[in-house]
């Protein structure tokens, strides 16, 4: 590894954030569940409740991992399943009260640390902040976007040769 390069800067910037992903930083931290079990976490506070399917087009995985997943949360105690007095098939997912106080003390810690560092940028600095980070999240939607075409188009031109 040069001094000065890409490669230098990324691992010196991982350097120098892996505190971060250390859970003794928090007091009640993310950091012992998945991001697929973070992201239906979150989409299950937001929304207050949810189907099965719901959560499985949001992270846009299969039903059966969605299942594994909520089933997950269950035995944490954050979120809890109930079936639809209608029609049993149907499976309501809502957050507990344990996980609802989770989220809530969760991102009360991310507020106080946003709220510490946007109290030292200036609002110039904050305006640049917020426009780099759209360019970088429409660079990156637009490149994997681009890459869900290619493998489309390579799951459907497929020859199969017979002897």
């Amino acid at each position: 590894m040069k001094e000065g390069t890409l490669e230098g800067f990324i691992f010196e910037f991982i350097d120098q954030c892996k505190f971060l992903f250390f859970p003794e930083q928090w007091n009640n931290t993310f950091l012992d569940y998945s991001k697929n079990e973070v992201f239906t976490l979150l989409y299950v506070y937001r929304k207050g409740s949810s189907n099965m399917t719901e959560i499985a087009d949001y992270l846009g995985i299969p039903l059966n991992t969605a299942t594994g997943i909520v089933g997950r949360l269950e035995k944490r105690g954050v979120i809890k399943r109930a079936r639809d007095v209608v029609d049993k098939r149907v499976v309501t997912i809502a957050i507990c009260e344990e996980g609802k106080e989770f989220v809530a003390a969760s991102m009360k810690d991310l507020e106080r640390y946003y709220k510490l560092f946007m109290g030292t940028v200036t609002e110039e600095e904050k305006l640049i902040l917020f426009r780099i980070a759209a360019k970088f999240i429409d660079i990156m939607t637009s490149d994997l976007a681009k890459k869900e075409q290619v493998q489309e188009t390579k799951k459907t031109i497929r020859k199969i040769i017979i002897e």
